[in-house]
């Protein structure tokens, strides 16, 4: 494999400029798109391009802002490289997106045009989740994961220990909720939607279970282990350690939900942090704790965070592949990742994540460096179906549509539907 990317010293203030092979993916230089949801504090996007083009004079980024709903950009990308469409040079892509992606030729495989060393800037787990038929669809630009925030003032003020399991949490939460601290116990993303499936890898994972087989090959979800975990779940809402309405819960429900200071315990991504803490937005604020999930008890005592985050990935349409390897050489080197640390985003390069000083400003960065991933079972095109098997199943037991063992059947079914390619 030739090297393309190479890092040569650039004569001002001390920054890297990277060179390319004209003869095979075009010059170095001009115009590029963007394309990526909003991610970090107001304008930080905006940011980032200023840093790189301080750097890289020669190219000129034009940032266009996707809608928030990742289905919606999905369809976008979808139509506009199918059809064709170079208006996109590179956009970011979700960390479920590469064998979609791959098996559909909507992104360039980078194996080609990027040195092999170029991967051990990443977590060795993070870099393979870019992965689809061994060659690289992606490079990881942030990450992201599931943490536990808890009311450390209320533990403290009835001298509890921070759960080590998710039956020492439901225990604490109604011990709280019986002292009249809070109405409710737990809050997490029980809605019918791909954030149930995150939650329920999370937990599935905790209590020893699987949804699909390591190889992808079989469903694995109706299982005795994830029997235990479904049941689990049912018996919080049963017992109102989580509200009924849970199952209609996304991120932004449930994280409103504890910030209002109505729950103990919640799971959420890394803004939650910020949120939680802004005494602009919340009730809680300096009240709350960070740290990894629970495990279940006979297992390990911290449960694994489901992988998120979301990479760079690049029109193979683009007219600029030069210059769009200059772009994501940069953003995912030192200084870019360095500036998302400093900006409450999840830097994907493992010596910035694990950078002491960093670690020592933001807490979350600090759980983050030492959390026990789990990916959601996307090394399939098939996916989407795979997921919606999953979290339309689990909603409908959540919400008493279906007993437990029917419901991991019936997603078992869907599941093998999906892997064998046929409409669910």
């Amino acid at each position: 494999m030739s090297v393309l990317l190479a890092t040569t010293a650039c004569g001002s203030a001390g920054a890297d400029a990277a060179s390319v092979d004209p003869d095979r993916v075009g010059p170095a230089r001009g115009d590029i798109t963007w394309y990526a949801i909003n991610f970090g504090p107001e304008g930080f996007p905006e940011q980032l391009i200023a840093a790189f083009e301080r750097a890289h004079p020669e190219i000129s980024v034009d940032f266009q802002p996707a809608p928030n709903n990742t289905d919606t950009m999905r369809a976008t990308l979808t139509t506009e490289i199918t059809g064709g469409s170079d208006s996109i040079d590179v956009y970011n892509g979700d960390l479920v997106w590469p064998a979609q992606f791959g098996d559909a030729q909507l992104a360039m495989p980078l194996d080609e045009h990027l040195p092999d060393d170029f991967w051990d800037r990443y977590p060795k787990e993070r870099a393979r989740l870019t992965e689809y038929r061994d060659n690289h669809l992606a490079a990881p630009l942030y990450v992201d994961a599931g943490f536990l925030y808890y009311r450390k003032d209320l533990l403290a003020k009835h001298d509890l220990p921070v759960p080590r399991t998710w039956q020492e949490l439901a225990d604490t939460a109604k011990r709280l909720q019986d002292a009249g601290d809070v109405t409710y116990g737990y809050v997490g993303q029980w809605a019918n939607y791909e954030g149930l499936t995150v939650n329920w890898t999370e937990l599935s994972a905790a209590a020893g279970g699987r949804s699909v087989t390591a190889d992808d090959a079989e469903p694995a979800i109706d299982s005795e282990e994830n029997r235990a975990a479904l049941d689990f779940m049912r018996r919080l809402l049963d017992e109102g350690v989580v509200p009924s309405a849970s199952t209609s819960f996304q991120e932004q429900q449930s994280l409103q939900t504890f910030v209002e200071g109505d729950a103990a315990f919640h799971r959420n991504w890394s803004h939650g942090w910020d949120m939680a803490n802004d005494p602009l937005a919340s009730r809680i604020a300096d009240q709350v704790g960070v740290l990894p999930l629970p495990g279940f008890e006979g297992g390990e005592e911290r449960g694994p965070s489901a992988a998120g985050g979301w990479n760079l990935m690049v029109n193979p349409h683009s007219k600029q592949i030069g210059a769009v390897l200059v772009f994501m050489d940069w953003m995912t080197g030192p200084e870019a990742q360095r500036m998302m640390a400093e900006n409450s985003v999840l830097p994907a390069s493992e010596e910035v994540l694990n950078d002491p000083e960093l670690q020592r400003e933001n807490p979350v960065l600090e759980v983050a460096a030492d959390l026990d991933l789990v990916a959601r079972p996307a090394q399939t095109p098939r996916y989407p179906q795979i997921s919606h098997g999953i979290y339309t199943n689990i909603n409908g037991s959540l919400a008493g549509s279906a007993p437990t063992a029917n419901a991991l059947r019936d997603a078992a079914e869907d599941i093998q539907r999906a892997l064998e390619d046929r409409a669910l």
